[in-house]
Order: C-alpha cells, then sequence, then structure tokens
C-alpha cells in the first residue's frame, strides 16, 4: 500500500472527535453518492473478504507543518517520590513527529522514559491541540413557540480544532483517484453528526506523500502503535505484553439511509483506543475487523448488511523488543 496524508482545515466545531470508523462512514455514503450502491457493495465485500483496498487514521492535529500523534500507552514505569506532575503528563494527549519517531525507533522504551522527554518539552507539548467545551443551546416548546412549558436550556459537548490530517494507505492508483473525487464531495456533506446545522464542514487538502513516516508503515515487527481504534480479533495478541485503553461503541445506522421501521443501533462493539501498543503473536497483513454489526430485513428485499469499520492504521516499532 503507498502512505498518504490529507491535511485538513475544519471551518465548524463537530459533534465528536472524527475516528476512523466515522470517516470510514462518511466515505461510504460519499462514495454511493457518487458511483452506486452496487459499487459500494463490491467495495465494502472486498473488506469483508480481506482484500482490504484502503486503511486509514483518525483525524489527527497539526499545526502548519508540525504533525502531531496520539501519545503511545508504554508500559508503565515511574520513580517513587518522584516530584513529577503525572497528572499533568497524562494530560497531555499528542506527541510530535520527533518524539514519536523516538518511540518508533524503540529508543524511548516505557512511560519513565517517554515523561522525561515530555518534561523538556512540557511548554510546547499540545495537550489542547483539539479541545472539548460545552456550548448553550435552548429547547423550544412547540405549543408556546418559546423556551416556556416544555422548553429548557441545555449543553451540548462539542469539539473544536485548528488544524489536522488524516493519514491513509491505498492498494492502487484506481482507488486512490475515486477517494480524491469522495473527498471533495465530503467537503460538502461533512463529517460526523449534526451535519444539518453546520457541524463537521472541513476543507480536505491534496493526497501528498509522507515518507518520513511510510517507513514504518511497511516495516513489519510484532510491535505496532495504532493510529486507529482498533476491534481486536482473538487469539492475536500478546495482552501481556500490550498497553491500551479501551472503549465500549455502540454505534447507529446513518440517517441518510431510509430504513422503515428498522432499529437504528449496532451491535456494542469494544475498541482499543488510538495510541494503544500491541504486541502480535503471528504477523498479519491486516489487523483489526471489518466487524459485521448488524443485518437488516426488509420486505421483499434482500438482506443488507451494516459493517463496523474496526482496522488498525499500525506504525511498527522497530529494532526488537
Amino acid at each position: 500500500m503507498n502512505l498518504y496524508k490529507i491535511d485538513i482545515t475544519p471551518t465548524s466545531l463537530f459533534k465528536d472527535f472524527p475516528s476512523s470508523y466515522t470517516i470510514f462512514g462518511a466515505i461510504s455514503w460519499a462514495y454511493s453518492l457518487l458511483y452506486g450502491e452496487e459499487k459500494l457493495n463490491n467495495l465494502l465485500n472486498k473488506y469483508r473478504d480481506g482484500e482490504i483496498p484502503f486503511i486509514l487514521s483518525s483525524i489527527l492535529p497539526r499545526e502548519e507543518d508540525r504533525y502531531y500523534f496520539p501519545k503511545p500507552n508504554l508500559k508503565a514505569k515511574r520513580v517513587e517520590n518522584s516530584d513529577d506532575d503525572y497528572k499533568k503528563l497524562k494530560k497531555i494527549s499528542y506527541i510530535d513527529f520527533e518524539l514519536m519517531k523516538q518511540v518508533l525507533e524503540n529508543k524511548i522504551k516505557n512511560e519513565l522514559e517517554l515523561n522525561e522527554q515530555l518534561k523538556k518539552k512540557i511548554e510546547e507539548s499540545k495537550g489542547s491541540l483539539a479541545s472539548k467545551d460545552a456550548i448553550p443551546h435552548a429547547s423550544i416548546d412547540r405549543l408556546y413557540g418559546t423556551t416556556e412549558g416544555s422548553g429548557q436550556l441545555f449543553f451540548e459537548e462539542v469539539v473544536a480544532m485548528s488544524e489536522g490530517y488524516i493519514l491513509i494507505a491505498i492498494k492502487n492508483e484506481n482507488i486512490k483517484k475515486e477517494l480524491e473525487t469522495v473527498f471533495n464531495l465530503l467537503q460538502d456533506i461533512g463529517l460526523g453528526g449534526n451535519r444539518s446545522v453546520g457541524y463537521g464542514r472541513v476543507i480536505f487538502g491534496k493526497f501528498e506523500p509522507f515518507p518520513e513516516i511510510e517507513k514504518y508503515l511497511k516495516n513489519k515487527t510484532d510491535k505496532f502503535i495504532t493510529l486507529a481504534p482498533i476491534i481486536p480479533e482473538k487469539e492475536t495478541y500478546d495482552l501481556s505484553n500490550s498497553y491500551f485503553d479501551y472503549f465500549t461503541f455502540r454505534g447507529a445506522i446513518d440517517n441518510n439511509y431510509d430504513f422503515k421501521d428498522v432499529d437504528i443501533w449496532k451491535d456494542k462493539v469494544i475498541y482499543l483506543k488510538e495510541g494503544s501498543t500491541l504486541k502480535v503473536k503471528k504477523e498479519k497483513d491486516i489487523y483489526g475487523q471489518f466487524f459485521n454489526a448488524k443485518v437488516i430485513e426488509e420486505k421483499d428485499k434482500n438482506k443488507k448488511v451494516i459493517y463496523q469499520y474496526g482496522l488498525a492504521f499500525p506504525l511498527f516499532i522497530q529494532g526488537g523488543n
């Protein structure tokens, strides 16, 4: 696969931080609009059959030409009676490429070594490149047309980011050309929830090579850091030598799809978060699952399978244990 980065300039707030599965869902909808449902099904079937056309990261932050990565989960190691402010260090969500490279080159091997480097960069370390906030809204009583009656004031959590980027690894040039067209359309459609009220608007840059990172995608080893949430496969990882955070997720079918009288909720899945460091028992070409999350049976129609994207975007740690 060939690796590309796509710079992103958000022009609005996000309902939530756009993860790889959110972006994949948006790509699928735009792909269907451009090329038709049959061609979309052909694309999804390739994922189902393990013939992966492309993988992608979550949206990550940048500042002009400085690119940031999820702070990796590493083996816990601390010094007793240290005066280090671990709460402050823990709040750092992203590290720059220079520091990430030291982790990927196996020069930083544990949490203590990473924190020692972060302390040196504490003033420039970016814990708030992407930030969450709560903004007030007023719900309107339909009878009175005001906030009286059943109307009320409430707060909604939102995500703000000034600049970002996506990494995407693509199997061939034909897929790349299709995706370039898809991303052009996504500038009009948006990403994530509340698009109808203007959330999720972005301007995408060109597909550009990222040679500084490509080495860590292609030189496979038995340990990697994922830049996308991953639905883990059974019997694949050496969990005693892996370091990760996880969350449960239950997504809804995108309301762009016109299903009638259908339970919109997909099956619940467990994700390992971006930044998880995973040691594998046996090396594979692709890690994670393209999960069959729901089957919809409509009257007088074929079954429709709804998938949940959960493939890793791995950067492999070089140099052995």
